[in-house]
C-alpha cells in the first residue's frame, strides 16, 4: 500500500519533451533495448515483474503513458491513438533511440501498434498482447458509458464511485453492464490490490479518459492490416480481449502473426515474451539524459540516495539554491505553487521525504525528524548542493531545523512556517490522537475516513476535536481540489502519514531553536491555526526573526526573499 519498495536495479527517471511536458519512466537492467507499454489508467509500474524477468538480459524501458502515472498529458483535447504512437517516436528521440522491440498490454498494446504502423523503420518487432479490435456498435458503447468523467466532490463521493468502479470492472466487461454475459471468470482482487489500483487512477485523474478513448476509437483491424514491421498479435484465453483475434484480417502482412497464448499468465506470458525478444531484439541503449525545464520553469528528476530514489521538483534561477520542503501526509505537490513562484527568481527544489509523493521509503517505518534530515542531505549530495537555504512549512521546517544544528554548514539562512511548537500536554495528545492507521477495507470505506478526516483539518483545531472550542473561526479551508490533493498524497504515503506526524509531534523542537545558530525567521499566514504557536515560538526565542506570510501561499516565497537575500 502506498509508495513502492526500491527494487534492485529498477531506476526511475524523467525525460523533457520539446520543452513542453515530461515523460516519467523505468529503466532496468543491460543489453539490447525493449520498449514496454502499460494498460490504462496504469502506469509503468505495471511492467516491474516483467523487468525483473527480462532485466538481466535487456536494457528495459517503461514509460509512463502521458497523462497516466508520472507523465503529464499530451496538449490535446481529444488526442488519438496516432498522437500516442508519435509520443513514443519523440519519447526514444529525446533517449537517442533509434530502433526498439516493443511489448504492449491492452492500451499499451494499442499505443504500441499505432506506434509500429506509423514508424516502422523504428521496430524490431511488436509484442501486441490484447489488442483492441471493437466493431462500430461496441465502440459507440464504449466511447458513450466507459470513460465517466473523474471530478472531485465536496463530500468525496468521487472515492466511493472510483472504488466501486475499479471493483466492478473485476466483476463485468464492460464494468456499467452487469450481465451474464459480460461476467468474468476470475475472483475479485484482493482488497489491497483494488486500493494500489486506486491509487495509479488518482495519479492519472480525470485525464485517464484521453489514452483510454484513443484505445477505443482505434480501428485495430485495419491498423493490423497496413503493418510493415514484424508484429505479434497475441491474447490469452482468460482475456476479454482474446475474443478480437477472430476479428483480424484472414491475411496478414508479412512478418505479422496471430499467436494464442492459451491459459499462460504471470511468469509463462514473460518467459514467452523474453524467448520472443532474444530472437528480435538488437542494438544498445544510450545511457539516460538529464532532463530539463518545461515552460512554467520547472522540471522533475530523482536524486539516489541509499536504499532508493527520491523524487524531486525544481526551478533555475539565480543566486543560492532553495530547498522546499513539504510536510507529513503530503509532496512535492501540495508546495509547488510555492516552488513555481521561485522560477526565474531562486534555484529551488522540493523533494518527497522518504515513503512519500513518489519517493521510495528507503528508511522503513523507523520514522524521526533527523532521518528525515540525514536522507535530505543525502539527496542534496547527489544533486552537487553543499550549502542550501532551507524553507519547510508546518512539520518540514523541522527537518531544516535539525540540519542547521546538527550539520550547520548545510544550511545558510532557515524559513520556518506555520512552526509546530506545542506545550508537552499538546504534544503528547497530538501522538496519541492526531493520526490513525490506514486500514485497507473491503468496501472501500477507508477511503471516505481518510476524507473527511482531512477535510475537518481545515474546520477544527486539531480536526478530530469537532467541539465548539476547537472550531478554528476564519473563512473555512476546505476547497475540494485542495483536500483532494492532500488525500491522494496521504494515501500515496499509507501508514508513512502516520509515523511522520508522530515524528514532528515528539520533536523537540524548543529545544533545537534554543541550539540554533543559523538565521532563522518564523512565520504563518493569520489564517492557520499555528500562527499562534509559532508566534509564542519567536516570543520564546527572540533571536528568531518574524514574519506574518500573506494569504495566498503562491506569495509566501515572494514576501521572504529579502530575508533570505539579506
Amino acid at each position: 500500500m502506498g509508495t513502492e519498495a526500491p527494487i534492485d536495479g529498477v531506476r526511475r527517471h524523467f525525460v523533457t519533451i520539446d520543452g513542453t511536458r515530461q515523460i516519467h519512466y523505468r529503466r532496468a537492467g543491460k543489453g539490447p533495448p525493449v520498449l514496454l507499454l502499460h494498460q490504462s489508467p496504469k502506469s509503468s509500474r505495471e511492467h516491474l515483474p516483467l523487468m525483473q524477468h527480462l532485466m538481466d538480459r535487456f536494457t528495459c524501458i517503461a514509460p509512463d503513458t502521458p497523462g497516466n502515472g508520472n507523465s503529464d498529458p499530451l496538449a490535446l483535447s481529444d488526442p488519438e491513438m496516432a498522437d500516442y504512437g508519435d509520443n513514443i517516436a519523440a519519447f526514444l528521440d529525446a533517449l537517442g533511440i533509434d530502433k526498439i522491440a516493443v511489448y504492449g498490454f491492452h492500451t499499451g498494446a494499442s499505443v504500441g501498434a499505432a506506434f509500429a504502423a506509423r514508424h516502422p523503420d523504428r521496430v524490431h518487432i511488436a509484442i501486441l498482447n490484447g489488442l483492441v479490435t471493437l466493431n462500430a456498435e461496441e465502440r459507440a458503447d464504449l466511447l458513450a458509458n466507459y470513460l465517466t468523467p473523474f471530478e472531485p466532490q465536496w463530500d468525496g463521493s468521487h472515492l466511493t464511485w472510483l472504488w466501486a468502479r475499479l471493483r466492478e470492472q473485476t466483476i463485468f466487461f464492460p464494468w456499467y453492464r452487469p450481465s451474464l454475459a459480460g461476467r468474468m471468470q476470475g475472483p475479485v482482487p484482493a482488497p489491497e490490490v483494488l486500493h494500489d489500483g486506486v491509487i495509479e487512477f488518482l495519479r492519472s485523474g480525470d485525464h485517464y479518459r484521453g489514452p483510454y478513448g484513443a484505445a477505443f476509437k482505434l480501428d485495430g483491424a485495419a491498423m493490423v492490416a497496413a503493418m510493415k514491421s514484424p508484429a505479434i498479435i497475441c491474447a490469452s484465453d482468460w482475456d476479454p480481449t482474446s475474443n478480437y483475434l477472430d476479428r483480424l484480417p484472414a491475411t496478414m502482412p508479412d512478418g505479422v502473426r496471430v499467436e494464442r497464448l492459451g491459459d499462460r499468465r504471470g511468469e509463462s506470458v514473460y518467459a514467452w515474451v523474453a524467448e520472443v525478444l532474444a530472437d528480435h531484439a538488437k542494438g544498445a541503449a544510450p545511457a539516460p539524459v538529464a532532463p530539463s525545464a518545461i515552460a512554467d520553469g520547472t522540471w522533475q528528476d530523482f536524486a539516489d540516495v541509499e536504499g532508493g530514489q527520491l523524487h524531486v521538483r525544481r526551478t533555475d534561477g539565480p543566486g543560492r539554491p532553495l530547498l522546499v520542503q513539504h510536510d507529513a501526509a503530503s509532496d512535492n505537490r501540495i508546495v509547488h505553487r510555492v516552488t513555481q513562484s521561485l522560477a526565474g527568481k531562486r534555484p529551488a527544489l522540493a523533494i518527497d521525504l522518504p515513503g512519500n509523493g513518489e519517493s521510495d521509503n528507503t528508511i522503513g517505518e523507523d520514522v524521526t525528524v533527523a532521518r528525515h534530515a540525514d536522507v535530505l542531505a543525502q539527496a542534496l549530495d547527489a544533486l552537487g548542493l553543499k550549502t542550501v537555504d532551507f524553507y519547510g512549512m508546518w512539520g518540514g521546517g523541522l527537518p531544516g531545523l535539525d540540519l542547521a544544528v546538527r550539520q550547520p554548514k548545510r544550511i545558510n539562512r532557515l524559513v520556518m512556517s506555520n512552526v509546530l511548537y506545542f506545550a508537552p500536554d499538546d504534544a503528547a495528545d497530538y501522538f496519541q490522537n492526531y493520526t490513525f492507521p490506514i486500514e485497507v477495507d473491503w468496501f472501500g470505506g477507508h477511503l471516505i475516513k481518510c476524507w473527511i478526516a482531512m477535510r475537518d483539518q481545515g474546520l477544527f483545531w486539531p480536526w478530530y476535536r469537532r467541539t465548539r472550542d476547537g472550531i478554528i473561526r476564519q473563512e473555512p479551508f476546505v476547497d475540494t481540489e485542495m483536500v483532494h490533493n492532500r488525500v491522494v498524497s496521504m494515501l500515496k504515503a499509507g501508514n508513512m502519514w502516520r509515523h511522520a506526524y508522530r515524528a514532528h509531534f515528539s520533536y523537540p523542537t524548543g529545544e533545537m531553536l534554543g541550539k540554533n545558530t543559523r538565521p532563522t525567521l518564523l512565520g504563518s499566514p493569520m489564517w492557520d491555526p499555528n500562527h499562534p504557536h509559532g508566534v509564542a515560538a519567536h516570543a520564546a526565542y527572540p533571536s528568531t526573526q518574524w514574519q506574518d506570510l500573506p494569504p495566498d501561499m503562491a506569495d509566501w516565497a515572494p514576501s521572504f526573499l529579502p530575508f533570505l537575500d539579506g
